[in-house]
């Protein structure tokens, strides 16, 4: 979707290299307007003929965007095997988590604060702990010294309509269905007070089209929401936009161990000062967000069943008691009753938040 918006926003002609799965409306809503090249990524890039063919047509590329690099060698790979495109900007789509193996600094988090540790003991502590982390960075090295021009957007956890990693739409069929679940959100006490961001998926689209026409090259840009979060935050403004602030309860525990879906990454906020500057990056509004992404899954529930089902498969698995999985199966297959319509959500203190949830 983000790429997409390029070719409304920037008219640019896209053309995406994915494994051409169906996920949500990707190809009825995106497939007519954009040329596809169909893709294993995880079979490699070389041994892909639709790609191969492409590249000997010997197309004019105005960009390359990547978001599916996360190892330093897939980075490796598509650097070696589409550098021949001669693009005039490799843009990588990384994410924030390359901060949690980097040297702890004060939030918020700039571009510049990833270092990692000289220690090799300390280096190979922070990996283990954040093994996507230190994928995600050496991807963005492995870019660096490929000599290609170059620009790395690191994003926070994304949000929006169409997400693959479910996050959002697992939390809201939680809030709407709290009564029927009956289970608390779970929030380890080490995430109680800990600050984080969070990146609208649209707004990925918008810094990946004023990086294009700007011509910027070798930068590295934060894109993240203006607004600030904690778990207990986040979830009490969730339960107000579907009315169910009254019934949504916290279980706040010490086990390191849990079932939490946000934040991935645990530095603190990022600091979006340098995209505002060079990219006149203006995120959208947190309410924006909310409303929209929230009436998306809400009407997604009937229309999108395989993910649905997926989404209601993580939640029986990690949260929902037994004798809850038939019944919340049934509610979310049930045409009445169906998506109430969200409103813009009111300003929550921090004081209202740990006396409600």
């Amino acid at each position: 979707e983000a790429v997409v918006s390029t070719q409304s926003t920037g008219n640019f002609e896209v053309t995406a290299l994915n494994d051409n799965k169906n996920y949500f409306d990707y190809h009825e809503t995106f497939s007519s307007k954009i040329e596809s090249l169909a893709c294993l990524r995880s079979a490699g890039l070389s041994g892909c003929f639709e790609l191969q063919s492409y590249i000997k047509g010997a197309h004019k590329i105005r960009a390359i965007v990547d978001f599916t690099s996360s190892t330093k060698a897939l980075m490796e790979e598509a650097v070696e095997i589409l550098a021949p495109l001669n693009p005039e900007v490799y843009v990588f789509v990384s994410a924030a988590a390359v901060y949690d193996v980097a040297i702890p600094v004060p939030a918020p988090i700039k571009e510049e604060d990833v270092q990692r540790p000289e220690s090799v003991i300390m280096r190979e502590s922070y990996n283990e702990k954040n093994t996507f982390g230190n994928n995600m960075l050496g991807s963005e090295e492995a870019l660096k010294d490929s000599g290609l021009p170059y620009v790395i957007l690191r994003c926070a956890d994304i949000v929006g309509p169409r997400d693959t990693t479910y996050r959002w739409w697992q939390y809201q069929v939680w809030v709407e269905h709290f009564e029927l679940i009956n289970t608390g959100f779970v929030v380890p006490s080490m995430l109680k007070n800990m600050r984080y961001s969070l990146t609208y998926g649209g707004d990925v689209g918008q810094a990946i089209v004023s990086a294009l026409q700007k011509g910027v090259k070798d930068r590295v840009y934060n894109i993240a929401m203006e607004k600030e979060f904690t778990l207990p935050h986040f979830l009490l403004e969730l339960c107000k936009a579907f009315d169910s602030a009254d019934t949504c309860w916290a279980d706040f525990t010490e086990a390191e161990e849990t079932y939490t879906i946000y934040p991935s990454n645990h530095q603190g906020i990022l600091s979006i000062a340098r995209a505002r500057e060079e990219l006149d990056f203006q995120p959208t509004p947190w309410d924006t967000v909310l409303r929209e992404t929230g009436q998306f899954y809400s009407e997604a529930r009937l229309r999108f069943t395989n993910e649905r089902n997926t989404v209601l498969q993580k939640l029986g698995d990690n949260v929902i008691p037994y004798l809850s999985v038939g019944p919340l199966n049934e509610a979310m297959t049930q045409r009445d009753g169906g998506p109430r319509p969200l409103g813009p959500t009111p300003p929550v203190s921090a004081d209202k938040i740990r006396s409600e949830l």
